[in-house]
């Protein structure tokens, strides 16, 4: 089974995450619907230990972002999604926009915008 995002696309028009199988059998696991549920999943998914996680450059809970900062989220290969951060523009940063990856446990990531010179910040999360 083969994992991915549309930045675009999905009932909301705000991205999806998928599964394809080796055959070409493509199922959509969930629709972003915008708002706290994040928009515009750009960067690809990561596999740990079964579970999905992925980052969304628009919306999520905090609004101090012009179409919202952005999220983490995790979703099981069933298609459950759950919001793990979402970001608030300031020092933590908005528009993650690159693949997370896992050390030890702990996701790292990048976001474009954000941090003390608005240059974009490095990301570290326990999920």
């Amino acid at each position: 089974m083969l994992y991915g995002t549309t930045e675009f696309g999905g009932r909301n028009d705000n991205g999806t995450v998928f599964k394809v199988t080796t055959k070409g059998a493509e199922t959509v696991l969930h629709s972003f619907k915008g708002g706290s549920d994040g928009t515009y999943p750009a960067a690809g998914l990561i596999d740990v230990a079964g579970t999905l996680y992925g980052t969304t450059g628009g919306a999520g809970s905090v609004s101090s972002c012009a179409g919202g900062c952005g999220t983490v989220f995790k979703i099981t290969t069933e298609g459950a999604e759950t919001v793990l951060y979402s970001f608030a523009g300031g020092s933590d940063g908005n528009y993650p926009s690159a693949s997370l990856i896992d050390l030890g446990g702990t996701l790292y990531g990048t976001t474009a915008y954000g941090g003390a010179s608005n240059n974009g910040t490095v990301f570290k999360l326990k999920p």
